[in-house]
């Protein structure tokens, strides 16, 4: 008769541990995701921790974790989408493409992204509720002045076509550049349609770059 000692191929559940760096990262991303899309919604004044916690499918605890109130969560929010702002890097190198065309990619890649049903909706948003809310203008600024002026103008400078200590040229290209969007905005004007849109890329750079002389 075999005595011998028989193995236990029986397994207990697994301990659950702490989740992994890029399991928190995921979630993290998610949530933000989930966020904008409600304060997109709801606007800032209808949306709540709880709402946001639930359709993330967080408890509220991890929620205040990671971001302690709803301007926190709102400006993470807006730097989200700061995020997929177009970038012309300083020491990007054009192989045969011409700076007219860089800009012109550049007005193009911007209104294709600030157009997209979020970030529209966040500046949307923006609008409304910022009289009511004044905390959300230093949000909004932080990406708009981080995000998008501040690479812009050091792209500009190694072309010459901005001072070493100012942003002024490269505030006003921006703003010729998002006119048409501001336009449909503040005004209710229809944004245009991709042969406009490209048309006026055109425009804006060459009339920046026709002006825009450095002493």
């Amino acid at each position: 008769m075999d005595l011998a000692p028989q193995t236990d191929t029986t397994h207990s559940p697994a301990r659950r541990g702490r989740p992994s760096a890029a399991t928190t990262q995921s979630r993290m991303a998610k949530l933000l995701e989930t966020a904008r899309e409600i304060f997109v919604t709801r606007g800032y004044r209808g949306t709540t921790m709880d709402d946001v916690a639930a359709a993330a499918g967080i408890t509220k605890r991890t929620l205040y974790a990671w971001h302690k109130d709803k301007e926190s969560l709102f400006r993470a929010c807006v730097l989200l989408g700061a995020g997929r702002f177009p970038r012309l890097e300083p020491d990007i190198e054009l192989h045969g493409q011409s700076l007219h065309a860089a800009l012109e990619h550049y007005v193009l890649d911007l209104h294709k992204e600030l157009t997209q049903p979020d970030s529209y909706g966040m500046g949307a948003l923006f609008l409304r509720e910022a009289n009511e809310f004044p905390e959300l203008a230093s949000s909004i600024q932080r990406g708009h002045l981080d995000f998008m002026i501040g690479p812009l103008a050091a792209f500009l400078r190694r072309h010459r076509l901005e001072a070493d200590d100012s942003v002024e040229q490269t505030m006003l290209f921006v703003a010729m550049a998002l006119s048409p969007l501001h336009n449909a905005m503040l005004v209710g004007m229809a944004l245009p349609d991709a042969g406009a849109n490209f048309a006026h890329a055109k425009r804006c750079v060459r009339i920046f770059l026709s002006g825009a002389h450095l002493a």
